[in-house]
């Protein structure tokens, strides 16, 4: 994988270096989001928002196994369901 883009296709990581993944929970008033972060190049970056936990805990998954074994130019991350 070369870059990552978005969930809201407003950027592009290009050539990230991905040093770490993680879902992080919040409450909001209508109810529970959780959010795919990274953290790119020293950077902590939001990707996507879902509203199951299953959902993110998929995305993040298929980020992984992109990064190591597909030459896919870029990775658009999924909208939810």
């Amino acid at each position: 994988m070369y870059s990552i883009q978005t969930q809201n296709k407003d950027t592009i990581y290009y050539r990230p270096e991905l040093e770490k993944l993680y879902i992080q929970e919040r409450n909001l008033g209508s109810g529970t989001v959780f959010n795919v972060r990274a953290v790119i190049n020293e950077g902590d970056c939001l990707l996507g928002t879902y509203l199951k936990k299953e959902k993110a805990q998929e995305v993040m998954h298929d980020l992984i196994e992109n990064n190591f074994w597909s030459n896919d130019e870029i990775y658009s991350m999924p909208e939810d369901e």
